[in-house]
């Protein structure tokens, strides 16, 4: 049996450039794509890790339900094209996780 940890289906999203967000971006108080202000049904997107100033930084982005469900979308198209077992229709994990992320949060 594997011990490898799986990534959930928030952790594979794609992130914008950190130089590009600003500080509330940063800070999870508005939406790390669209910059609209977060309430409680916003998504927690996993820990994540930059480096600046010389060091590493870790920062929460938070996302509104909408953007990411275009995001999950956007990566399960990227995915299901470069993956050996997507691209034969034997769809992996990985990507039945984005496709329902995707689904739920339209």
């Amino acid at each position: 049996m594997s011990t490898q940890a799986r990534m959930s289906a928030l952790e594979m999203l794609a992130m914008p450039k950190t130089h590009t967000l600003t500080k509330r971006q940063m800070e999870g108080t508005v939406c790390v794509w669209c910059k609209e202000n977060l309430d409680d049904t916003c998504l927690r997107l996993g820990p994540r890790i930059r480096v600046a100033d010389g060091g590493i930084q870790r920062w929460l982005p938070r996302a509104c339900r909408p953007c990411t469900g275009k995001e999950a979308a956007r990566v399960y198209r990227i995915h299901i094209r470069a993956c050996a077992r997507c691209s034969h229709r034997d769809y992996c994990p990985d990507s039945r996780a984005l496709h329902k992320l995707a689904l739920e949060y339209r």
